[in-house]
């Protein structure tokens, strides 16, 4: 635990604090002085320190929360035994569930429609239930696939391969050449559900209705979610893929760096990691979407962390809000993002030299402004991408079908279901 002493001066701000507030905060692991990414931790102290010269009378003391679906379930327990901090990072996929707590306070009355017009609009509406809106996003990241220029070159390849055959035929030629076509998440959680989530989605899949029901498990739901299985286990049965299940994102990079693939799975938000990790990728880095069958075009997932407040004191609501906004000016968020390779969800730092000056940022500016779709603000869906993740290690080892991965599924996920509307 830290504590630091911080401030700040804002312009709207609808009140100030009376006297000194000391506010706790859990933040994330990658998004805070305590990152591990050096270019990071120091980006958060350079704004903390700011804060701290310009706003002497709150004091701040973080917390480091827990990491991976870890976190949810500590601020589930936390939630239950009004342990809650007053300000909070996380996950927009979490917002739903700490929404039923009735403990996230909904921040209409804070952030005016004229700051809120500077964001994604499709951000903000991920965090907006029945009209309120519970969090502020400040950044977004996009799923696919990522590869060496110089590695699809040597393949033969002046462009990523557009669709499934082409993708099929990259591969065997990645596969002449000792190297894996890809290689994809298979470990359980969210990681791997996320590039599960934007294929279903590209083959017309949906996870839940109107209501928040899940039916991922009916119809031409089903034919898309076990055709997701499918496209892992056929890859890793054909030798274009790792049939390697304990790996995530993390575990994948390394076989990039090394060439042992010729593209992986991964997120923006590790753009910089990988630039760290191997310096011969800047510059020479691409990306492209996940060829699907039948012509099918992968979905962009909107996702990304946010800052919540959970104390119902207004004074305290007042200085967390300080806090929150300060961080969220492009000046501080733009270097904040950039030395992360976070897509932005602020219009104006697109406009900072990162992200105007790189050709791969301009690509994925180009997505984000086609449209992501965001995950379903449902109290059900951590439940879901759970249980889907959770079926992928026995598909890829020919343990169980698509089929029955996609029933395993739906009988955890509706045994949940009808436990959560139980009352």
């Amino acid at each position: 635990m830290n504590k630091l002493i911080l401030s700040a001066t804002l312009v709207g701000l609808m009140t100030s604090t009376a006297g000194a507030v000391d506010l706790t905060v859990w933040v994330h692991p990658d998004f805070s002085p305590s990152a591990g990414l050096p270019a990071v931790a120091d980006a958060y102290k350079a704004a903390y320190a700011e804060f701290e010269k310009q706003n002497p009378d709150i004091t701040i003391t973080y917390e480091v929360e827990r990491g991976g679906s870890e976190a949810l379930q500590q601020f589930l327990t936390a939630a239950s035994s009004n342990t809650l901090p007053d300000l909070a990072l996380l996950d927009g996929f979490w917002i739903s569930r700490l929404v039923e707590t009735g403990t996230l306070q909904p921040l209409n009355d804070l952030w005016s429609a004229d700051s809120r017009a500077h964001w994604l609009p499709a951000s903000v509406d991920a965090v907006t239930l029945d009209g309120n809106i519970y969090a502020v996003p400040f950044h977004t990241s996009w799923r696919g696939l990522f590869y060496p220029i110089d590695t699809m070159k040597g393949l033969g390849y002046d462009k990523p391969p557009q669709n499934w055959d082409e993708f099929l035929a990259f591969g065997e030629k990645a596969k002449a050449g000792k190297m894996f076509a890809t290689m994809l998440p298979a470990a359980g959680g969210e990681v791997t559900a996320l590039h599960m989530l934007s294929m279903f989605w590209g083959l017309g899949g949906e996870m839940v209705d109107a209501d928040g029901k899940p039916i991922f498990f009916d119809g031409a739901n089903r034919t898309a979610l076990e055709k997701v299985y499918s496209i892992y286990h056929d890859l890793a049965a054909q030798g274009l893929t790792s049939s390697d299940t304990t790996l995530d994102e993390g575990k994948i990079r390394p076989f990039l760096y090394t060439r042992e693939t010729a593209s992986i799975a991964a997120s923006t938000s590790r753009i910089q990691s990988m630039y760290t990790d191997a310096p011969w990728l800047k510059g020479n880095l691409g990306a492209f979407n996940y060829p699907l069958p039948d012509g099918a075009k992968a979905v962009p997932v909107l996702t990304g962390f946010t800052y919540g407040i959970f104390t119902a004191d207004q004074e305290r609501q007042a200085a967390a809000w300080k806090f929150i906004q300060f961080l969220t000016q492009p000046d501080v968020i733009g270097p904040l993002n950039a030395n992360a390779g976070h897509l932005p969800v602020i219009d104006d730092v697109w406009e900072q030299d990162f992200y105007k000056n790189d050709p791969l940022m301009q690509e994925f500016k180009g997505i984000v402004e086609s449209g992501m779709k965001p995950r379903p603000s449902v109290p059900i869906y951590p439940a879901i991408t759970a249980a889907w993740s959770a079926q992928m290690a026995d598909v890829i080892a020919g343990n169980i079908t698509p089929t029955q991965a996609v029933d395993n599924a739906r009988d955890t996920v509706m045994a949940e279901y009808e436990r959560m509307n139980a009352n």
